[in-house]
């Protein structure tokens, strides 16, 4: 039985960070991060086929405002999920991202602002990665041990 493999997402109107869980799912791992260009679609599309080559199923940051609620960036990251599940056919799941960013920058003081950017995207991916594997553990090992 082949292990399952997940793509963690951190959507930006100008960036998006991906991370990737390690064989034993227990760690997330900053992967790359992806700069948008002028051409949406063209961009959507180069993520869906790439992402459906390196996962099975997408964890989606989700951010949600300080009380919880959903604002317009959520409205945002749906729609952008919609579209990534349509062209993927993969199962996309939504993970609270709030402080995702933030919690990360404090790991890149010292950098230069341009580079400091490319990385945060792919830590904020791996911190959302992270926060679904560990919430979902049981589930998975529950699931594993039916097998």
């Amino acid at each position: 039985m082949r292990i399952q493999r997940y793509m963690g997402v951190d959507y930006g109107e100008k960036r998006i960070g991906l991370a990737r869980a390690d064989d034993e799912l227990m760690m997330a791992v900053p992967h790359r991060v992806y700069v948008l260009g002028d051409d949406f679609q063209e961009d959507l599309e180069y993520l869906a086929i790439y992402i459906k080559t390196e996962a099975d199923a997408i964890i989606m940051g989700l951010p949600l405002t300080k009380e919880g609620t959903e604002g317009q960036m959520c409205e945002k990251v749906r729609d952008f999920a919609r579209e990534l599940q349509f062209l993927t056919d993969l199962p996309v799941h939504f993970q609270d991202e709030r402080f995702s960013t933030r919690a990360n920058e404090g790991l890149l003081q010292g950098m230069r602002t341009e580079d400091r950017k490319k990385l945060v995207d792919a830590l904020a991916a791996a911190g959302i990665l992270q926060t679904w594997l560990d919430k979902t553990k049981s589930i998975r090992q529950m699931g594993a041990s039916r097998d």
